[in-house]
């Protein structure tokens, strides 16, 4: 697969020693062995680890060629590994979602982040007394396979993420369902989703004004309380033509929120779906967390452009495998998905990969032993089913947050620093 995405993308470059194949095979064994630098990993793959590949490329050499390789061959074997997964993802992920995948095949939901800043660590940036921001993102994450759809990196950190959003709509077919931000709530936005005959709930945005045009509902009770109007939205006495849209207003003595959706007929999107499936977007923000947070993105191992956009891609690549791993766990369990936990199961999982790696690499060692000193007899098969790769199923489940719990109102005191000596009825602690 590499050798075919290389020779679709490349325009001069060569791969000699170290490969396309090589370089994500070092950026995945990178990530999943929590090395604290490219160097500590490029020592351990000249000394034949096997988790990296075999490089005898000096360390000038290799960070010249990270350096040097374009973010889009890494871009493009995401988007050829994704393709083949999802041939063995079924869509698992989010059963309870209250749309027929009759009526939308594929729901995406939408959004953008930044990276963390960084200091001053490249030469052409030490004329700046200001920290940088190495890139954003923007992702299309499939809700009903839990996987990351597509995903563009883009080095300028403060790129706009209209942007952002038209290179990764080409990605998306036509006939799907889009969930996103208010953000996105912007007539030029919906006219280019439009053309594209895709359909789209974001949240209102108050600064782009409306004109009703006609009540499709309206409901009072003590429940819930909807106004469901179609409306004109934007349009200016420039020229700008408004674009028709569904304004539904949702609440009760709990909540308020304002929805807006192309879809014009109640009957395909009724008020309780759009509100339910507004919900489901946060799936994308928990993938940020978990590309940032879990699988440590946040801490950049080459802040050069170009290495960087290696790090995001190879992140995603790693991140559809685990999730493609977590579905078939909960298969073969018959649980959801969403009842694993990914902040226990993604680590366990990488650890085990780890430790599966070694003893692969030492039943190989022996088999060649064995083959050496035995020529004409047939080397015995190690069979790798240790007790510690096994994954405990109660172990990596999701502990569900209690609904009484007390919520911590937002104080500027928690920005200071402070001691255990100085809280009171915490000296106890101190006792030791």
């Amino acid at each position: 697969m590499c050798e075919e995405v290389f020779a679709a993308t490349r325009k001069r470059e060569r791969q000699r020693k170290c490969t396309l194949f090589a370089m994500v095979w070092f950026w995945i064994g990178l990530l999943q062995s929590r090395y604290s630098s490219q160097t500590r990993a490029l020592l351990e793959a000249r000394a034949g680890s096997p988790l990296f590949p075999p490089i005898d490329a000096t360390a000038e050499a290799f960070f010249q060629k990270a350096q040097a390789l374009r973010p889009t061959f890494f871009q493009n074997v995401f988007r050829a590994y994704t393709a083949r997964l999802k041939c063995d993802a079924p869509a698992c992920f989010e059963q309870e979602l209250p749309i027929s995948a009759k009526v939308f095949p594929q729901i995406f939901a939408l959004d953008g982040s930044r990276l963390e800043k960084v200091a001053r660590l490249l030469k052409v940036a030490r004329s700046t007394t200001k920290a940088i921001l190495p890139g954003s993102m923007e992702a299309v994450y499939d809700l009903r396979r839990g996987l990351l759809h597509e995903l563009h990196f883009d080095p300028d950190g403060c790129v706009a993420e209209i942007s952002m959003f038209e290179n990764v709509l080409p990605s998306i077919a036509p006939g799907s369902l889009l969930v996103d931000d208010r953000y996105y709530a912007k007539p030029v936005i919906w006219k280019k989703v439009a053309e594209k005959d895709l359909f789209m709930v974001s949240r209102y945005n108050r600064t782009v004004k409306k004109k009703r045009i006609e009540v499709l509902r309206t409901t009072r009770n003590a429940k819930l309380c909807v106004d469901d109007w179609l409306v004109d939205m934007g349009g200016s006495q420039y020229g700008s033509q408004p674009v028709r849209l569904r304004w539904v207003h949702i609440w009760n003595r709990e909540f308020e929120i304002i929805l807006i959706t192309n879809v014009l007929d109640p009957t395909v999107l009724a008020p309780i779906q759009l509100l339910g499936l507004y919900r489901r977007r946060w799936s994308v923000e928990r993938m940020y967390l978990a590309l940032k947070d879990l699988l440590e993105l946040n801490h950049l191992y080459n802040c050069s452009p170009a290495a960087v956009g290696q790090q995001v891609y190879a992140t995603a690549i790693l991140y559809n495998t685990l999730r493609v791993s977590q579905a078939q766990i909960a298969a073969v369990a018959d649980i959801t998905p969403e009842d694993l936990s990914v902040d226990k199961l993604f680590p366990t999982l990488i650890d085990h990969y780890i430790k599966a790696t070694y003893m692969a690499f030492g039943a190989e060692l022996v088999s060649e032993k064995w083959q050496a000193k035995h020529p004409r007899l047939q080397p015995p098969r190690i069979k790798i089913d240790h007790p510690s790769l096994r994954v405990r199923i109660r172990d990596h489940m999701l502990e569900k947050r209690n609904e009484n719990r007390r919520r911590r109102r937002f104080c500027k005191g928690r920005a200071r620093a402070t001691s255990y000596n100085k809280i009171p009825g915490a000296k106890r602690l101190l006792r030791i």
